[in-house]
């Protein structure tokens, strides 16, 4: 029976491990589309010229999804 825990125990682990990766990795993914959102946001008010199109809307609304969506 200690074999099976055993077996148990770091299979439990690995898909703990594996769900950590995933959750940071997009953790990461969503920040960065979120400072580039406002870098682009603060660009365009500073009087810089930013060429205004419907993907940083597109990116706002996939961001805002994104975090709806539960990790898996």
């Amino acid at each position: 029976m200690d074999v099976w825990n055993l077996i148990l125990y770091v299979v439990a682990s690995v898909l703990a491990l594996k769900s950590l990766a995933s959750l940071m990795t997009h953790h990461k993914k969503v920040v960065v589309q979120q400072l580039a959102i406002e870098y682009t946001q603060e660009t365009g008010q500073n009087g810089n010229t930013v060429p205004h199109s419907d993907s940083s809307d597109q990116q706002e609304e996939n961001a805002s999804e994104e975090l709806k969506m539960p990790a898996a």
